[in-house]
C-alpha cells in the first residue's frame, strides 16, 4: 500500500475525527449518565458528573490526537532531516569533486577555456533529442575520454586509417615534421591514381605543411621506393617536384641503399616529441589496393628518440632525387 493509499485526508474519511470525538463522547456521556441516574438520587449530581466524565474523554481523545500528530511530525521531520541531510552531502561531494577535476585542470596542460567550453556544449545534448543522437553523442565523449586516457599513457592505437590525428599534428607542430614514406601506403603496387597524394586527405596535409614551411618550420620527407624503377615514373617526379616547390625537403632511398629493408615503416615525427605511425596490410598481389591495419600515437620519449635517431641516419643515406 502507498503512503497516499495508507493515509486518508480527512475529507475522505468514513467519520471525520471532530464528528467522531463528539459520538464517542455523547455515547460514553449518555451511558454514565444512565448509570448515575439509576444509583443517584441527586439529579444535578447525576448531570455534572456525566458533563465531567464527557469533558475527561473529549479531552483525552484530543490529546491522543495531539500526539498521533506529534509522532508523525518527529517521524517526518527526521526523514525530511535524512533527506536534506543526503542531499546536502552529495552536493557537497559533487562540488568536491568538481573543484578536484578543475584543479587537475588548471595544472593540466589543456586550456581552462576549452574544457569549460567542452562541458557547456556537452549541456546542450538535451533529453529532448531523439535517442540515437543521445547515444551517438554518449559514445563520442566516451571515444574521447579513452583517448586522452591512453595519449596520457603514452601510445594511443587507432584501428584503420586515420585523418583527425595527422591533420590535427600537422597543423599544431612547431619546430619540425620528418616523415619517411613507404610507397606501399602512399602508392600502393599501382601508381595509376597517384595514390594518397592526390586524394583529399593528401591535399589537405600538403596544404598544412606548405603554412609550416612559410613559418620556417622545418619539413622533411624520405620516399622509399621499392624498387629503382618507381625513380623513372612521371607520377613519382610530379609527386616529389610538387613538395620539392612548396619548400619541402624531399629524399628517396631504395633497398640497394640500405643494408635491410626489414623493420622499415610509415612513421612521421613531430616536433621529435611524437610519432605518428602507419601498419600497412599484407601485400595481397600486385594489383591490390593497400588497407591501413591501424595507426598508432607515440609519445614514450625512447621511442620517439629511437625513431628520430632512425630517421637520421636514413636521411643521412638518402639522396636527392633528380
Amino acid at each position: 500500500m502507498s503512503d497516499t493509499e495508507g493515509k486518508r485526508s480527512p475529507l475522505h474519511e468514513p467519520v471525520p475525527k471532530t464528528l467522531r470525538k463528539l459520538l464517542v463522547t455523547l455515547a460514553i456521556g449518555s451511558l454514565t449518565y444512565a448509570l448515575s441516574d439509576n444509583m443517584a438520587e441527586d439529579q444535578a449530581w447525576t448531570i455534572m458528573l456525566t458533563a465531567f466524565i464527557s469533558g475527561v474523554v473529549f479531552v483525552v481523545q484530543y490529546l491522543v490526537d495531539v500526539d498521533n500528530q506529534l509522532q508523525e511530525s518527529r517521524v517526518e521531520a527526521r526523514r525530511q532531516h535524512e533527506n536534506l541531510h543526503r542531499l546536502v552531502g552529495d552536493g557537497l561531494s559533487r562540488i568536491n569533486e568538481a573543484t578536484e577535476l578543475f584543479r587537475l585542470v588548471e595544472i593540466s596542460a589543456l586550456q581552462m577555456d576549452v574544457v569549460t567550453q567542452f562541458l557547456r556544449n556537452a549541456t546542450k545534448v538535451g533529453a529532448d533529442m531523439p535517442e540515437l543522437v543521445q547515444h551517438f553523442a554518449q559514445s563520442e565523449i566516451a571515444r574521447m575520454s579513452s583517448f586522452l586516457k591512453e595519449l596520457g599513457e603514452g601510445s594511443v592505437i587507432y584501428e584503420g586509417e586515420d585523418r583527425d590525428w595527422l591533420l590535427g599534428l600537422a597543423g599544431n607542430a612547431r619546430t619540425s615534421i620528418d616523415a619517411l614514406s613507404l610507397n606501399i601506403v602512399d602508392q600502393g603496387p599501382s601508381e595509376a591514381e597517384g595514390g594518397f597524394w592526390f586524394t583529399d586527405l593528401g591535399e589537405r596535409y600538403l596544404r598544412i605543411q606548405q603554412e609550416l614551411v612559410e613559418r620556417h618550420c622545418r619539413v622533411r620527407r624520405i620516399f622509399f621506393l621499392d624498387s629503382p624503377e618507381r625513380l623513372q615514373s612521371e607520377m613519382f617526379r610530379r609527386i616529389w617536384r610538387r613538395q620539392a616547390e612548396i619548400g619541402i625537403e624531399v629524399r628517396v632511398l631504395t633497398p640497394a641503399d640500405v643494408k635491410t629493408s626489414l623493420g622499415l615503416s610509415d612513421i612521421i615525427v613531430f616536433d621529435d616529441v611524437i610519432t605518428y605511425e602507419v601498419t600497412p596490410s599484407p601485400s595481397m598481389g600486385e594489383l591490390a589496393a593497400h588497407t591501413v591495419v591501424s595507426t598508432r600515437l607515440v609519445l614514450e620519449p625512447l621511442r620517439v628518440a629511437e625513431r628520430s635517431q632512425r630517421f637520421k641516419e636514413l636521411w643521412a643515406l638518402a639522396a636527392t632525387p633528380e
